[in-house]
């Protein structure tokens, strides 16, 4: 498994994607934004695993980002470890992310990132409409 830039063939070689990101699509347009913004993916023999990244929103905050694919679970401290790495490494005062709020998973590997919980349920959040849990990172000065 290897760790990589971020590139827009990356987000379209993801294959199946895990279930909670089901009803969200990646499209060619997505995939270049992405790639323009930059990030990590995780690579196993050519297959795509995962891909993350930072979506600055404004000056000092933006808001943390992952797809994941099927198989992703057998590397999942390395990439973890990759995605620490990555926070860490962003200029960024504050990062937020969202987890949908009955994705118990999701809750563990943003706490295991560093993050804490600020919002516990922000109802109707997400674009498909349902409650999300916010969780940051804020670096303090």
């Amino acid at each position: 498994m290897q760790i990589v830039d971020l590139r827009a063939e990356h987000c379209m070689n993801l294959g199946t994607l895990v279930p909670v990101h089901s009803g969200y699509q990646m499209t060619p347009d997505l995939a270049v934004e992405l790639e323009s913004i930059g990030g990590l993916a995780a690579l196993d023999n050519g297959k795509t695993l995962a891909v993350a990244g930072v979506l600055p929103d404004w000056r000092a905050c933006g808001t943390a980002w992952a797809w994941l694919g099927r198989g992703w679970r057998k590397h999942a401290r390395a990439i973890t470890s990759a995605a620490c790495i990555h926070l860490d490494l962003s200029p960024l005062r504050r990062i937020e992310t969202a987890v949908r709020c009955d994705f118990e998973p999701g809750h563990r590997w943003a706490e295991r990132l560093g993050f804490t919980l600020e919002t516990p349920c922000a109802r109707s959040w997400g674009a498909d409409g349902r409650d999300y849990s916010i969780y940051v990172r804020v670096r303090e000065s």
